[in-house]
Protein backbone atom coordinates (compact mmCIF):
# COMPACT_ATOMS: atom_id res chain seq x y z
CA UNK A 1 0.00 0.00 0.00
CA UNK A 2 1.48 3.41 -0.71
CA UNK A 3 1.69 6.53 1.68
CA UNK A 4 0.81 9.89 0.95
CA UNK A 5 2.86 12.71 2.54
CA UNK A 6 1.47 16.39 2.83
CA UNK A 7 4.06 19.36 2.57
CA UNK A 8 4.18 19.82 6.06
CA UNK A 9 5.61 16.31 6.74
CA UNK A 10 7.99 16.89 3.98
CA UNK A 11 9.50 19.65 5.00
CA UNK A 12 9.66 17.97 8.24
CA UNK A 13 11.59 15.07 7.49
CA UNK A 14 13.74 16.98 4.92
CA UNK A 15 16.22 19.50 7.15
CA UNK A 16 19.00 20.68 4.64
CA UNK A 17 22.08 18.65 5.59
CA UNK A 18 20.20 15.47 4.55
CA UNK A 19 18.53 17.05 1.22
CA UNK A 20 22.15 17.64 0.31
CA UNK A 21 23.62 14.65 0.88
CA UNK A 22 20.63 12.98 -1.28
CA UNK A 23 21.68 14.92 -4.40
CA UNK A 24 25.09 15.09 -3.99
CA UNK A 25 24.50 11.00 -4.11
CA UNK A 26 21.94 11.35 -7.11
CA UNK A 27 24.50 13.48 -8.93
CA UNK A 28 27.48 10.86 -8.17
CA UNK A 29 24.89 8.19 -10.07
CA UNK A 30 24.37 10.87 -13.00
CA UNK A 31 28.18 11.04 -13.02
CA UNK A 32 28.72 7.21 -13.17
CA UNK A 33 25.50 6.61 -15.38
CA UNK A 34 23.38 4.88 -12.96
CA UNK A 35 21.52 8.04 -12.77
CA UNK A 36 19.25 8.68 -16.06
CA UNK A 37 17.13 12.06 -15.72
CA UNK A 38 14.53 13.43 -19.13
CA UNK A 39 13.99 16.63 -19.64
CA UNK A 40 11.37 18.44 -18.66
CA UNK A 41 8.10 18.15 -21.23
CA UNK A 42 5.86 20.45 -21.25
CA UNK A 43 2.47 19.35 -23.21
CA UNK A 44 0.19 21.92 -23.49
CA UNK A 45 -3.64 22.47 -25.92
CA UNK A 46 -6.54 24.57 -25.57
CA UNK A 47 -5.82 26.52 -22.08
CA UNK A 48 -4.75 23.46 -20.26
CA UNK A 49 -1.63 21.70 -20.11
CA UNK A 50 0.66 19.51 -17.54
CA UNK A 51 4.69 19.63 -17.32
CA UNK A 52 6.13 16.16 -16.23
CA UNK A 53 9.45 15.37 -14.83
CA UNK A 54 11.07 11.86 -15.17
CA UNK A 55 13.93 10.04 -13.45
CA UNK A 56 15.38 6.27 -12.56
CA UNK A 57 18.10 6.24 -9.66
CA UNK A 58 19.40 2.64 -10.27
CA UNK A 59 22.18 2.30 -7.06
CA UNK A 60 19.39 3.85 -4.68
CA UNK A 61 16.75 1.69 -6.37
CA UNK A 62 14.02 3.77 -7.06
CA UNK A 63 12.48 5.90 -9.84
CA UNK A 64 9.62 8.98 -10.22
CA UNK A 65 7.88 11.67 -11.86
CA UNK A 66 7.14 14.90 -10.44
CA UNK A 67 3.89 16.33 -12.44
CA UNK A 68 2.76 19.69 -12.73
CA UNK A 69 -0.54 21.07 -13.49
CA UNK A 70 -3.65 22.56 -11.90
CA UNK A 71 -3.26 22.63 -8.30
CA UNK A 72 0.02 21.89 -6.43
CA UNK A 73 2.66 19.53 -7.38
CA UNK A 74 3.05 15.75 -6.90
CA UNK A 75 5.94 13.60 -6.89
CA UNK A 76 5.04 9.94 -7.53
CA UNK A 77 8.25 7.53 -5.96
CA UNK A 78 8.33 3.98 -7.08
CA UNK A 79 10.61 1.07 -6.05
CA UNK A 80 10.86 -1.71 -3.38
CA UNK A 81 10.95 -5.41 -4.12
CA UNK A 82 8.84 -5.96 -5.98
CA UNK A 83 8.22 -3.33 -7.88
CA UNK A 84 5.48 -1.19 -6.81
CA UNK A 85 4.69 2.56 -6.49
CA UNK A 86 5.76 3.52 -2.67
CA UNK A 87 4.55 7.36 -1.97
CA UNK A 88 2.62 10.22 -3.56
CA UNK A 89 3.90 13.13 -1.82
CA UNK A 90 3.03 17.26 -2.12
CA UNK A 91 5.75 18.62 -3.50
CA UNK A 92 6.04 22.77 -3.04
CA UNK A 93 8.00 22.27 -0.32
CA UNK A 94 10.15 19.17 -1.69
CA UNK A 95 10.66 21.27 -5.18
CA UNK A 96 12.10 24.27 -2.82
CA UNK A 97 14.37 22.33 -0.69
CA UNK A 98 15.81 20.10 -3.31
CA UNK A 99 16.56 23.37 -5.53
CA UNK A 100 18.58 25.12 -2.73
CA UNK A 101 20.37 21.52 -2.37
CA UNK A 102 21.29 21.73 -5.95
CA UNK A 103 23.36 24.96 -5.46
CA UNK A 104 24.63 23.42 -2.05
CA UNK A 105 26.54 20.77 -4.11
CA UNK A 106 27.15 22.94 -6.70
CA UNK A 107 28.79 25.20 -4.10
CA UNK A 108 30.83 22.49 -1.86
CA UNK A 109 32.23 21.67 -5.22
CA UNK A 110 32.76 24.65 -7.25
CA UNK A 111 33.10 27.68 -4.71
CA UNK A 112 36.14 28.38 -2.88
CA UNK A 113 36.64 26.74 0.23
CA UNK A 114 37.36 30.25 1.99
CA UNK A 115 34.54 31.40 0.07
CA UNK A 116 32.75 33.96 2.71
CA UNK A 117 30.26 36.07 1.07
CA UNK A 118 26.95 36.29 -0.73
CA UNK A 119 25.04 38.45 -2.90
CA UNK A 120 21.85 37.41 -4.19
CA UNK A 121 19.34 38.81 -6.52
CA UNK A 122 15.56 37.68 -5.14
CA UNK A 123 13.80 37.18 -2.11
CA UNK A 124 10.98 35.35 -2.28
CA UNK A 125 10.82 31.36 -1.08
CA UNK A 126 13.52 29.82 -3.33
CA UNK A 127 16.27 32.23 -2.06
CA UNK A 128 16.05 31.20 1.15
CA UNK A 129 16.88 27.50 0.67
CA UNK A 130 19.30 28.48 -1.87
CA UNK A 131 21.15 30.97 1.33
CA UNK A 132 20.40 27.67 3.59
CA UNK A 133 22.44 25.01 1.79
CA UNK A 134 24.93 27.52 0.61
CA UNK A 135 26.00 28.41 4.09
CA UNK A 136 25.44 24.39 5.15
CA UNK A 137 28.70 23.81 3.07
CA UNK A 138 30.74 27.12 3.14
CA UNK A 139 31.73 29.74 6.18
CA UNK A 140 29.63 32.39 4.82
CA UNK A 141 29.84 35.46 7.64
CA UNK A 142 27.45 37.78 5.59
CA UNK A 143 24.94 38.07 2.85
CA UNK A 144 23.83 40.53 0.88
CA UNK A 145 20.12 40.73 -1.03
CA UNK A 146 18.26 42.93 -3.34
CA UNK A 147 14.72 42.62 -4.86
CA UNK A 148 13.16 44.98 -6.33
CA UNK A 149 10.53 45.45 -3.59
CA UNK A 150 11.99 47.25 -0.94
CA UNK A 151 9.60 45.74 2.01
CA UNK A 152 9.82 42.16 0.69
CA UNK A 153 13.54 42.38 1.00
CA UNK A 154 14.03 44.08 4.34
CA UNK A 155 11.37 41.75 5.80
CA UNK A 156 13.52 38.47 4.07
CA UNK A 157 16.89 40.11 5.36
CA UNK A 158 15.50 40.44 8.80
CA UNK A 159 14.08 37.08 8.66
CA UNK A 160 17.49 35.15 7.63
CA UNK A 161 19.06 36.94 9.36
CA UNK A 162 17.41 35.16 12.35
CA UNK A 163 17.48 31.73 10.58
CA UNK A 164 21.58 31.75 9.58
CA UNK A 165 22.94 33.55 12.62
CA UNK A 166 24.76 35.92 10.55
CA UNK A 167 24.16 39.69 9.04
CA UNK A 168 22.21 39.85 5.99
CA UNK A 169 21.79 43.16 4.77
CA UNK A 170 19.20 45.18 2.01
CA UNK A 171 20.60 46.35 -0.96
CA UNK A 172 19.26 48.96 -3.15
CA UNK A 173 20.53 47.59 -6.22
CA UNK A 174 21.53 44.54 -7.95
CA UNK A 175 24.82 45.66 -8.86
CA UNK A 176 25.54 46.37 -4.81
CA UNK A 177 24.58 43.11 -3.65
CA UNK A 178 26.84 41.37 -6.27
CA UNK A 179 29.99 43.49 -6.50
CA UNK A 180 32.62 42.17 -4.84
CA UNK A 181 31.04 38.61 -3.12
CA UNK A 182 32.54 35.47 -3.12
CA UNK A 183 29.25 33.87 -4.36
CA UNK A 184 26.82 35.81 -6.75
CA UNK A 185 23.42 34.27 -6.65
CA UNK A 186 19.95 35.20 -9.18
CA UNK A 187 16.89 33.51 -7.86
CA UNK A 188 14.49 35.67 -9.74
CA UNK A 189 10.73 35.08 -11.60
CA UNK A 190 12.29 37.47 -14.09
CA UNK A 191 9.86 37.16 -17.06
CA UNK A 192 12.19 38.83 -20.03
CA UNK A 193 15.63 38.04 -21.74
CA UNK A 194 17.04 41.32 -19.96
CA UNK A 195 19.65 39.86 -17.19
CA UNK A 196 19.40 40.88 -13.84
CA UNK A 197 23.33 39.79 -13.61
CA UNK A 198 25.72 41.38 -15.16
CA UNK A 199 29.31 39.67 -15.46
CA UNK A 200 31.20 43.25 -14.74
CA UNK A 201 29.63 42.94 -11.20
CA UNK A 202 31.61 39.87 -10.28
CA UNK A 203 34.85 39.63 -8.92
CA UNK A 204 37.43 37.43 -9.59
CA UNK A 205 36.95 33.75 -7.56
CA UNK A 206 33.63 34.15 -7.74
CA UNK A 207 30.97 31.62 -8.38
CA UNK A 208 28.15 32.47 -10.08
CA UNK A 209 24.93 30.39 -9.05
CA UNK A 210 21.41 31.05 -11.61
CA UNK A 211 18.48 29.22 -10.55
CA UNK A 212 15.37 31.21 -11.32
CA UNK A 213 14.97 31.06 -14.60
CA UNK A 214 14.64 27.96 -16.90
CA UNK A 215 13.06 29.23 -20.13
CA UNK A 216 14.15 30.38 -23.25
CA UNK A 217 12.34 33.41 -23.21
CA UNK A 218 13.76 33.98 -19.79
CA UNK A 219 17.30 35.03 -18.65
CA UNK A 220 19.34 36.13 -15.67
CA UNK A 221 22.97 36.36 -17.00
CA UNK A 222 24.25 38.45 -19.33
CA UNK A 223 26.84 37.30 -22.06
CA UNK A 224 29.99 38.62 -19.98
CA UNK A 225 29.23 36.99 -17.18
CA UNK A 226 28.98 33.41 -19.06
CA UNK A 227 32.27 34.31 -21.05
CA UNK A 228 34.21 34.95 -18.34
CA UNK A 229 33.62 31.75 -15.84
CA UNK A 230 36.45 29.58 -16.79
CA UNK A 231 34.19 26.53 -15.95
CA UNK A 232 30.44 26.49 -16.52
CA UNK A 233 28.94 23.32 -15.52
CA UNK A 234 24.42 22.53 -15.79
CA UNK A 235 22.51 20.16 -13.69
CA UNK A 236 21.53 18.76 -17.32
CA UNK A 237 22.93 19.58 -20.42
CA UNK A 238 20.11 18.04 -22.26
CA UNK A 239 17.71 20.23 -20.41
CA UNK A 240 20.11 23.46 -20.85
CA UNK A 241 19.93 23.43 -24.23
CA UNK A 242 16.22 23.16 -24.08
CA UNK A 243 15.47 26.22 -21.62
CA UNK A 244 18.59 27.62 -20.35
CA UNK A 245 18.81 31.06 -22.21
CA UNK A 246 21.64 32.46 -20.10
CA UNK A 247 23.59 29.27 -22.09
CA UNK A 248 22.15 28.95 -25.39
CA UNK A 249 21.84 32.94 -26.40
CA UNK A 250 26.03 33.05 -25.79
CA UNK A 251 26.29 29.77 -28.09
CA UNK A 252 24.18 30.91 -30.48
CA UNK A 253 26.34 34.00 -30.59
CA UNK A 254 29.96 31.56 -30.93
CA UNK A 255 30.75 33.02 -27.79
CA UNK A 256 30.71 29.66 -26.36
CA UNK A 257 29.76 25.90 -26.99
CA UNK A 258 28.68 22.95 -25.54
CA UNK A 259 31.59 21.12 -25.04
CA UNK A 260 32.96 23.43 -22.33
CA UNK A 261 29.77 23.16 -20.50
CA UNK A 262 29.87 20.20 -18.00
CA UNK A 263 26.92 18.61 -16.32
CA UNK A 264 27.31 18.94 -12.42
CA UNK A 265 27.75 14.98 -11.58
CA UNK A 266 30.97 15.33 -13.50
CA UNK A 267 31.93 17.52 -11.27
CA UNK A 268 30.69 15.42 -8.10
CA UNK A 269 32.53 12.42 -9.54
CA UNK A 270 35.96 14.39 -10.45
CA UNK A 271 35.42 13.99 -14.17
CA UNK A 272 35.45 17.59 -14.33
CA UNK A 273 37.11 20.23 -12.55
CA UNK A 274 34.78 22.73 -10.19
CA UNK A 275 37.43 25.20 -10.88
CA UNK A 276 40.85 25.08 -11.52
CA UNK A 277 42.40 28.05 -9.68
CA UNK A 278 41.61 30.36 -6.79
CA UNK A 279 41.18 33.52 -9.15
CA UNK A 280 38.52 31.27 -11.60
CA UNK A 281 35.04 32.33 -11.52
CA UNK A 282 32.92 29.63 -12.08
CA UNK A 283 28.79 29.57 -12.73
CA UNK A 284 26.06 27.01 -11.63
CA UNK A 285 23.36 26.83 -14.14
CA UNK A 286 20.57 25.19 -12.18
CA UNK A 287 17.39 24.27 -14.28
CA UNK A 288 15.77 21.71 -11.52
CA UNK A 289 15.76 18.07 -12.49
CA UNK A 290 13.67 15.22 -11.55
CA UNK A 291 16.76 13.56 -10.44
CA UNK A 292 16.91 16.28 -7.71
CA UNK A 293 13.20 15.43 -6.98
CA UNK A 294 13.48 11.64 -7.05
CA UNK A 295 16.73 11.72 -5.11
CA UNK A 296 14.66 13.75 -1.92
CA UNK A 297 11.52 12.44 -2.56
CA UNK A 298 13.40 8.87 -1.47
CA UNK A 299 15.01 10.00 1.81
CA UNK A 300 11.39 11.85 2.97
CA UNK A 301 9.96 8.35 2.17
CA UNK A 302 12.29 6.22 3.98
CA UNK A 303 12.09 8.69 7.01
CA UNK A 304 8.14 8.60 7.03
CA UNK A 305 8.46 4.68 6.56
CA UNK A 306 10.67 5.04 10.02
CA UNK A 307 8.92 6.99 11.81
CA UNK A 308 5.34 5.64 10.66
CA UNK A 309 3.71 9.06 9.47
CA UNK A 310 1.53 9.90 6.28
CA UNK A 311 -1.67 8.30 5.42
CA UNK A 312 -2.20 5.09 3.67
CA UNK A 313 -3.90 5.10 0.22
CA UNK A 314 -6.14 2.44 -0.81
CA UNK A 315 -3.58 1.05 -3.90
Amino acid sequence: MATFLRDDVVRRLLPMDKAIEAVEAAFMEQGVGTGVNRARDRAQAGGTGVTMMVAALGGRGVAGFKAMGAGGPLVLLYGGEPRRLLAVMEAAALGQIRTGAASGVAAKHMAREDAATIGVIGTGNQAETQLSAVCAVRPIREVFAHSRTVARREAFCGRMSEVLGIPVTPCDSAREAIVGRDIAIAITNVRTLEPVLFGEWVAPGALIIAAGANSLSRRELDDDAVVRSAVVVADSREQAKLECADLVAPIARGLLNWERVWELGQVVTGQAPGRTSPNDITLFESQGIALEDVAVAAHVFERAEVEGVGEPLPF
